[in-house]
């Protein structure tokens, strides 16, 4: 479902093992929805996106979802305890 303003962007864990895990990441706005796989590597911060399906989301969705990874990382990575699922919602900045 999309937003009427906004964007929502859904995380679901695909793979897992250690600190390493693999999550489909889906970004929902009025413009419409994209789609992609991101590899997440706690131990080197690194984060690797896999080519976006539907039109690239917006740079502060863009960053937005980038930070969120990096604390989930941070926070799991070291345990290798990854959520499963992690869904958040965030105002369009104003200009």
């Amino acid at each position: 479902m999309q937003p009427e303003h906004g964007g929502r962007l859904e995380l679901k864990l695909a793979a897992s093992a250690g600190p390493l895990a693999r999550y489909a990441l889906s970004i929902c706005t009025q413009r419409g929805e994209s789609r992609c796989e991101v590899a997440v590597d706690a131990a080197s911060g690194s984060l690797q996106f896999a080519e976006w399906g539907g039109a690239e989301p917006p740079r502060w969705l863009d960053a937005f979802v980038r930070s969120l990874l990096r604390t989930i990382a941070r926070s799991s990575g070291a345990s290798g305890e990854w959520p499963r699922r992690v869904t958040r919602w965030r105002p369009e900045p104003e200009s």
